[in-house]
């Protein structure tokens, strides 16, 4: 009933579904113990647990600061992370428990995560943080900080990372950054550095972090944190085959300054995982060169594309604009292309939008409600890399940007009491 009409005219559901073919099992590489007593996330316990002829020889890409460095790794800070992570502003009560993850996993947190409906209402926080009190030798988390008008002192930060260490049960955050620009006008930015910065000092987090600075905001940022003699060590943005302008300019300022992007809504809150687009392409193929005098066979195209549209608890206005641009956008013809690039690898549609993020030098948080959606994420990362011709494939296809859906934008978040927005210029 809340489908726009553009979506119901274009992709309506048939009575008879198709049958999902099996595809590959995927090769979880993240297979960790923490009997050698090291932390998951430094460098050490990686090699320990991971010597480099597990997967192959490193190549000249892989050298970081005159070390070899796997290309299933990425350094941020002190930490060695795998190139993709998980994230879990969607978890709620029901979703898997911490300790059924792969040790050495990383998890994208935040205060303002919550599985609790009163987050909307700036109520309820840090229960999603609460889920990994006890996990913490076993995986690595990155939480946020959360810019409100009534935190206005460097007390305050360090205050919110006492809070989140406690709810996460760990002697020192491995990654606390600052989840937005201050969205005020408060010029509050700076005092917010300052209050990070302490949190080092103090020994309570091990590395510091933004998210959504634009270039010119990050290179302030970057500068007052060296003086004082602390690297920031992330930024994190919106970034995906479908929102890749300002964003691409960022990632390269943050490569320049030694920063390591992190993108969320690689898969654009489900549009690149072909589920809004399945039917319609599926009913067409010959349109989309998908057919098997084209050299493809049906089967494969099906299992490129394991996932059906459900509404998967988005929000009326989510779930409407996300409709709307499935069907108005063109974004099924780069769906179509994607296919013959996943079926050329053996990765489905959505492992091909991870590794795209992968392929540019960013690490995509991937939300995931399920293991099964975890294993599959892990599969768009890897050693395994798009070649030129595949990321120029897509990249030629004309779609409209896309920035978001509901509340949920590249350049602005509802924060409880309205909409604010910031800039990535």
């Amino acid at each position: 009933p809340c489908a726009s009409k553009e979506f119901q005219k274009k992709y309506s559901s048939p009575n008879t579904m198709l049958v999902r073919s099996p595809y590959a099992s995927l090769v979880l590489i993240l297979l960790l113990t923490s009997s050698s007593g090291l932390s998951p996330s430094s460098s050490a316990y990686y090699r320990s647990n991971f010597p480099l002829s597990t997967f192959g020889s490193a190549t000249q890409d892989s050298t970081v600061s005159g070390r070899l460095l796997h290309p299933s790794f990425v350094e941020c800070g002190s930490l060695l992370i795998p190139n993709v992570v998980a994230g879990t502003i969607n978890w709620g009560e029901s979703s898997p428990s911490v300790e059924s993850y792969p040790s050495g996993a990383f998890f994208d947190v935040a205060e303002r995560y919550s599985t609790s409906p009163m987050v909307a209402l700036g109520m309820g926080w840090g229960t999603t943080e609460e889920l990994f009190k006890g996990s913490a030798s076993s995986c690595t988390v990155g939480t946020k900080f959360t810019p409100t008008p009534w935190r206005k002192k460097p007390s305050d930060v360090v205050e919110a990372a006492l809070r989140s260490r406690d709810r996460l049960g760990v002697d020192k955050i491995p990654l606390y950054s600052i989840h937005m620009p201050d969205l005020f006008d408060n010029g509050l930015d700076e005092v917010y550095w300052d209050g990070m910065v302490e949190c080092v000092e103090r020994g309570i987090v091990e590395n510091v972090g933004v998210s959504n600075y634009g270039s010119t905001l990050l290179r302030r940022a970057h500068g007052y944190f060296r003086e004082r003699g602390v690297d920031l060590a992330a930024n994190q943005i919106h970034y995906s085959l479908l929102y890749n302008g300002k964003s691409e300019e960022c990632r390269k300022t943050a490569a320049e300054l030694g920063v390591t992007t992190f993108g969320y809504q690689g898969l654009a809150m489900g549009l690149l995982t072909g589920s809004y687009n399945k039917y319609y392409i599926m009913k067409h193929l010959s349109s989309y060169g998908l057919t098997a005098a084209d050299g493809y066979r049906l089967a494969d195209v099906d299992a490129a594309m394991p996932t059906k549209y459900k509404k998967n608890g988005r929000s009326f206005l989510e779930t409407r604009d996300l409709q709307k641009y499935a069907a108005t956008s063109g974004v099924d013809a780069l769906v179509a292309e994607m296919v013959k690039v996943g079926v050329k690898h053996g990765k489905t549609v959505a492992q091909v939008a991870v590794n795209y993020c992968v392929c540019k030098g960013v690490v995509p948080i991937v939300g995931c409600s399920t293991l099964q959606q975890f294993h599959s994420n892990l599969g768009g990362g890897g050693d395994w890399r798009l070649d030129d011709e595949d990321v120029a494939r897509l990249e030629a296809v004309q779609v409209a940007r896309f920035d978001g859906a509901g509340f949920k934008r590249s350049e602005g978040k509802f924060v409880g009491y309205g909409e604010k927005k910031w800039s990535l210029d």
